[in-house]
């Protein structure tokens, strides 16, 4: 017979009534998990294909059947109360517990299926896109819906499974579980149709620009930097990876020799657990990625999750 841990058995009698009750609960309780996630009911709404006032009327028949207020809400703000934190983490370890159900379905089974959300910077589309069609020819169960962004900020609002990324995860977040892939080398690349070459002739991030002048142009994405390069507005650091075609045929030359690195990191949910799909992929890639024969990509010998 399956014992129940202390903390499921406190969780369950608390939220146990008739069966139906029981059902009903189960329900509700995994959209109270989503709507705390997204921050609001009409963001979690949006993100999830349903109406606001279905999900307003799901908290509050849950609140009701609980006997108990889980959430403050005003129009600015919506914050948990303190028995509706106490909920919501236990719902993060029943959700949690749920996945690992349907994961050791699928491992029996050996097919790993599902729906995967990854986040893909654009500047290393021509890299990773052979990679990921060789993985969706692999594992053809398993549907992907791909965003191209270099940064990402909110995972859980935006239902993301699976984030890379060149920029380290903000500081303040403790909801991105990050794995370090590879080191790619970044170099100065100039357009070969430039003869004349001018320091201050710079095409940098806007976030990573320490000083601008007149003759630097400012771009939002490494793919945007790439492009204005090849257009010939100036050099710009880049990817190898991303420039080892252009390079080849000509089209772009070395800047200068300096060469910098930067890491590329996974980023996840821990409190969702990592589905099966998410760690076949996350697999997939660290395997492609040590036996990767592309320049400018070092695979990193060692990858710790880091919170």
């Amino acid at each position: 017979m399956f014992q129940k841990t202390p903390k499921q058995a406190h969780f369950l009698s608390s939220i146990e009534g008739s069966p139906h009750d029981l059902a009903l609960n189960l329900v509700d309780l995994y959209w109270f998990l989503h709507i705390v996630d997204a921050g609001s009911f009409s963001v979690a709404a949006i993100n999830h294909g349903v109406s606001k006032s279905s999900l307003s009327r799901r908290v509050s028949q849950l609140e009701a059947r609980l006997g108990v207020q889980l959430l403050h809400r005003n129009p600015r703000l919506l914050s948990l109360t303190g028995i509706g934190s106490e909920v919501y983490r236990h719902t993060l370890d029943m959700i949690n517990a749920a996945q690992q159900a349907s994961d050791s379905v699928q491992h029996a089974l050996a097919t790993p299926s599902g729906n995967l959300n990854v986040v893909l910077p654009a500047i290393l589309n021509s890299w990773l896109l052979p990679v990921l069609l060789n993985f969706k020819k692999t594992y053809p169960q398993i549907q992907m819906t791909l965003i191209t962004a270099d940064r990402t900020q909110e995972m859980s609002s935006l239902s993301i499974d699976l984030a890379l990324s060149l920029f380290p995860a903000p500081i303040n977040s403790s909801q991105i579980v990050t794995r370090p892939l590879a080191e790619l080398t970044f170099a100065n690349i100039i357009s070969s149709s430039l003869n004349h070459i001018d320091q201050h002739m710079q095409i940098q991030l806007v976030d990573l620009a320490e000083k601008a002048n007149e003759s630097t142009l400012l771009v939002n994405n490494f793919l945007c930097a790439y492009e204005a390069t090849l257009a010939g507005f100036g050099y710009a650091n880049l990817p190898l990876c991303a420039c080892d075609t252009a390079l080849r045929s000509g089209e772009l030359k070395f800047f200068n020799d300096q060469e910098t690195t930067r890491t590329l990191y996974a980023f996840t949910q821990p409190h969702r657990g990592i589905t099966l799909a998410t760690r076949v992929l996350l697999d997939y890639l660290t395997l492609h990625i040590s036996q990767s024969r592309t320049a400018g990509i070092l695979p990193l010998q060692q990858t710790k999750d880091i919170l």
